[in-house]
């Protein structure tokens, strides 16, 4: 579930960030606690009005990752009428998953302290941000004020993947006891907000099995659940329709418009 794995795909990531600044805005980093890694920045439409909040959490693999290489998909999501933030969290292997979701909560705690109370905040990630997003959409006791969860929209997220594959997991979700925990689809509930899982239909990384487990558990335990594949879309394709480069006409991007428009109609 690692997003980046060499320098050229880095240095293509710092060009789709330049290219991304399009869309006027006001930036505000915040603090969320008291780690260097406990930042997050806000990107804000400058004209007032009411609109939903995406908070994105970033994949990498729970090992790395920063907050200002996701600016292209604040940028492009500004341009869908939303306000943006994007979470730093701690990472693997300077701490295990319980204290990465640990930093996921104090995040959202915190930008839901700071947002109106009618304000709606919708939770995305992709890969293992989106693992970090559907535990919190779904877990309703990790954050103070669950019900101000709007939807989540999950991009090639993991949700079903114990036994682990990977032998750095059995640590990363360690101790033994905490393993169910890592599961998202241990906390399917009825009343669980919407969740919207989308999908390369070619994702080797995540492949396309977790998020048509995470929606039939979903549905089978009475909550709403839907699925999107996309044909020759990849693990990390998915992320790039974002890109200015791709984002003009994307399915995908369609389909994110069509699913923030559902969820503000139900504020």
């Amino acid at each position: 579930m690692r997003l980046w794995s060499d320098a050229g795909q880095w240095i293509g990531l710092r060009v789709i960030n330049a290219l991304a600044r399009s869309v006027p805005m006001e930036h505000e980093r915040v603090a969320y606690g008291d780690s260097p890694r406990h930042h997050l920045d806000w990107y804000r439409h400058p004209t007032p009005g009411t609109r939903p909040t995406i908070l994105f959490f970033y994949g990498g693999n729970w090992r790395s990752g920063r907050r200002q290489d996701y600016r292209f998909v604040a940028d492009t999501l500004m341009t869908l009428g939303c306000d943006v933030v994007v979470p730093d969290y701690r990472l693997y292997p300077h701490v295990r998953f319980d204290d990465i979701l640990l930093d996921a909560r104090l995040a959202t705690d915190a930008v839901l302290g700071r947002l109106a109370p009618a304000s709606p905040l919708i939770l995305m990630g992709h890969s293992a941000g989106a693992q970090i997003g559907a535990l919190l959409t779904l877990d309703a006791s990790l954050l103070s004020d669950p019900a101000r969860i709007g939807g989540f929209v999950g991009l090639a997220g993991p949700y079903d993947f114990y036994p682990f594959t990977e032998d750095d997991h059995w640590e990363l979700f360690g101790p033994e006891p905490a393993y169910p925990a890592s599961q998202p689809v241990n906390y399917v509930r009825a009343d669980a907000p919407p969740l919207f899982l989308l999908h390369g239909a070619d994702d080797t990384r995540v492949r396309r099995g977790h998020s048509k487990s995470l929606m039939q558990k979903q549905q089978a335990a009475g909550g709403r659940a839907e699925r999107r594949v996309y044909p020759g879309l990849g693990h990390v394709g998915l992320l790039l329709a974002f890109s200015r480069l791709h984002r003009r006409g994307h399915p995908v991007l369609q389909d994110v418009a069509g699913i923030i428009a559902t969820l503000n109609d139900k504020s």
